[in-house]
C-alpha cells in the first residue's frame, strides 16, 4: 500500500481545478436573469397565484427559510402550502421590493439581499402594512432560479421615547 506524504498531497491540492471566475458578461446576464425571476415571482404572490409564486421556491434537501431569527420551512412544498391555506384569508396582496441588490457568486448561484414594503388586505377590508429586508441565496435549476435559503426580517417600530414617562402613573 503506498502512503501519500503532505508534500505530495499538497500538490494534488494545489493541481485541482480553481474556481470559476465570472466574466463581466456572465455578471450581467445572472443579475438579469435574476431580476426577471423576482418580478415574476412578486408578480404571482401580488396575484395571489401561490401555486405560481411556489414554483420559485426549491425542493432541494437544503432548503431553509427563516423569519425573524426563527426557522420557519424546510422545504418548497412546505411554504408553498401554507401560503395556498392562507389564501382565503386575503382579498388583497401587494410586495414591493425596494432596490434589489443581486450579487453573482459563482455560475448558478448568486445572493439576493433587497428591503420590502407590503399591504395586506383581508376579507373584510382591515388593511396593514409592514416593512422589513430580505436576503436569500438563489441557485440555477433545470427550470430556472429558485430560493433556496431565505431569510426575512421585519422593521419593528420604535417605541416613541418622548412619551416615556408621561401620562397618569398607577
Amino acid at each position: 500500500m503506498k502512503r501519500i506524504v503532505p508534500g505530495a498531497l499538497w500538490a494534488v491540492v494545489a493541481c485541482a481545478a480553481p474556481r470559476p471566475t465570472l466574466t463581466v458578461e456572465h455578471r450581467r446576464a445572472i443579475v438579469d436573469s435574476v431580476q426577471t425571476m423576482l418580478t415574476t415571482w412578486r408578480d404571482a404572490f401580488n396575484a395571489k397565484d401561490f401555486g405560481r409564486a411556489a414554483t420559485f421556491y426549491s425542493n432541494d434537501r437544503d432548503f431553509r427559510w427563516f423569519e425573524n431569527g426563527e426557522l420557519k420551512f424546510r422545504s418548497g412544498t412546505e411554504i408553498g402550502d401554507t401560503m395556498k391555506a392562507e389564501a382565503p384569508g386575503f382579498q388583497a396582496l401587494a410586495i414591493s421590493l425596494i432596490e434589489p441588490q443581486i450579487t453573482p457568486l459563482a455560475p448558478g448561484v448568486a445572493v439576493v439581499t433587497t428591503n420590502f414594503a407590503e399591504k395586506i388586505t383581508d376579507t373584510a377590508g382591515q388593511t396593514v402594512g409592514f416593512a422589513g429586508a430580505i436576503s436569500m441565496t438563489v441557485v440555477h435549476a433545470d427550470s430556472g432560479w429558485k430560493f433556496l435559503v431565505g431569510h426575512v426580517s421585519l422593521v419593528m417600530p420604535l417605541l416613541d421615547s418622548a412619551r416615556k414617562g408621561k401620562g397618569r402613573r398607577t
